[in-house]
This record gives C-alpha cells, structure tokens and sequence, in this order.
C-alpha cells in the first residue's frame, strides 16, 4: 500500500517521559528509558541517530549522553512509529545566495529547523549540509507543511543584522492560500490577539478580542485572486508575523485553508499555503526574493 506524504515524511511521535530517581550511567539511563517505553532496539538506535533523547530539555545524541546523569533529571525520549523518509531537498532549490545569506524554496514537510524528534531531518541541517556551514540558521520559520521563500543567515553576525530588520517591521512578506469556502468580500483584513490555547494533539494557535497572557497583537491582509472549485485563492499579507497567523486569521474569517485539518480546512494531501515572495530592507539595502508558484497557487 502506498503511503501518503504525511505517513512517508511526518509519521507520528512516539513520546516517553520520566524523571531520574537516582543517579544513571549512561547505559543505565538507555535501559532504564527502553523498559519504560517498550521500545524495541532498533527505534531506540532510531531515536538516538535523530537526537530525540532530552535531558533537562536538551536533545543528546549518543555520542552526547554524560557518563552519569544525576538524580532528578527530566528525561523525554521522542521517536517516530515509522522512519520518515527523507524530503528530497537540492541545490535547484536556491532561489539567492549572498556572501552572509541564502534564500531558498522550501518544500512541504521539510520542517524550517530541528524538531523534538530530529536533528537531522530539517532545513536547516540540508543546507549546512550542502553549502558546507555549519553556522546556518534560519532568520524566520515556515510551518512544516507550508512551502516557499525562507532566509537564512551564514554567520551569526548576519543572523542578527537580518533578525533585527524582522524585528523593525522592515520585512514585507506575501502567501498564496488556497480556502474553502470562498471568503465572503474580495478584500478584507483581520486581526486580533493570538496565543497558544492546550489541545492534546499539537499545537493549535487561537484569536481573542482582548489582550491575554501569551497572546500578542496580529493583523493579516487578504485579497482573493480568482475561484477555485467550491473556494477562493487568496493573497495573504501578514503586518505581524505570529505563529499560525496566516492559518488561524483565514479559519476566524469563515474561510479556512484547504488541507489545514487542525483549523477546520476541507481534506486534501497538505497544507495549501505557499510562501511567495520576501521583501527586506537590511542597512540601506532591499531584498526581494520570489519562489515559483506551485500549480494550485497559478
């Protein structure tokens, strides 16, 4: 049976969690972390290659576990139920390259940086990887579903400059959504404060009228460019840049995205949010990168 792009390349999290009552040597914590999962040793080997074995929060591969792990340590074991397959990411994928940057066209289900459960698959790690910098890192996220332009900086000097000109407002961003239904006028804008609310599946981002703690003040532009077959392309402009926003302010609007099962989108294989063009003044400078549409964004 064919599996589809979500069981290849983002199978589900195995999660095991406890807290060391006395002090471990390193394979002591390994077979103390084995029996208390279940785990078989091939996903243990699995979780360890990926760096899913935190202690006190912070990912250790095996090479990285202390020879002793104190009493009262937190350990959080991530594993996945399948291995993912690798999201095959190219050097063709470089849309600008810069003496201190590069921008580049994500594709779906290659997540912007490490996750709990791997270090290795991200895009962060392709590019360190190909370009041979192991300083890259990504200025801003795009979800793991979400594909399109992304900037990363080669040194840490230029992660901050560029970090700061984000953080100025300097930064114009543009997406292509796919939505159904099709939203109710031509043009409209939303806003509103967005946090994180609990939900036992993953994260989920929701809108309050009024200021809460871990909420900050969004606001989104939308323009539907055409009908598409019970929905609405829409271009989306983001004047803050909140985790979710884009996701969350479409579904507020009665129009969620199609594929976005976690804010009420009609099925589809994936999430249809595509990040399309990026403007940046950066010291005097302006930048403007533009990644192709995908066929269901044209």
């Amino acid at each position: 049976m064919r599996l589809d792009e979500r069981a290849r390349y983002d199978p589900p999290l195995l999660r095991h969690r406890f807290v060391t009552t006395r002090r471990l040597g390193a394979a002591e914590l390994l077979a103390a972390t084995q029996a208390g999962a279940g785990w078989e040793d091939a996903r243990i080997e699995s979780m360890l290659h990926h760096g899913g074995l935190h202690l006190d929060g912070r990912p250790h591969a095996r090479a990285e576990i202390p020879a002793s792990v104190p009493a009262g340590t937190r350990v959080d074991a991530y594993a996945f139920a399948r291995e993912p397959e690798p999201v095959p990411f190219g050097v063709e994928r470089v849309l600008e390259a810069r003496a201190d940057w590069i921008a580049v066209d994500k594709p779906a289900w290659l997540p912007t940086q490490a996750t709990r459960a791997s270090r290795r698959l991200s895009l962060e790690a392709c590019l360190r990887e190909q370009v041979g910098c192991p300083a890259l890192a990504a200025v801003h996220r795009l979800d793991r579903e979400t594909t399109g332009v992304v900037l990363l900086a080669k040194t840490p000097e230029a992660a901050a400059r560029l970090g700061r000109a984000f953080a100025s407002g300097g930064a114009r961003k543009r997406y292509r959504a796919l939505v159904a239904p099709a939203p109710r006028t031509a043009r409209f804008e939303v806003s509103g404060w967005l946090g994180r609310v609990l939900d036992p599946r993953r994260y989920r981002f929701a809108l309050r009228d009024a200021p809460a703690c871990g909420f900050r003040w969004s606001h989104s532009r939308f323009e539907q460019l055409g009908e598409r077959r019970g929905g609405a392309l829409v271009a989306c402009e983001p004047a803050t840049g909140r985790s979710h926003q884009l996701r969350v302010h479409l579904a507020a609007a009665g129009a969620p995205i199609v594929g976005d099962a976690l804010y009420g989108g009609v099925a589809a294989e994936r999430l249809a949010l595509h990040a399309e063009e990026l403007e940046l003044s950066l010291e005097g400078e302006r930048i403007a990168v533009r990644a192709p549409l995908p066929g269901w964004a044209s």
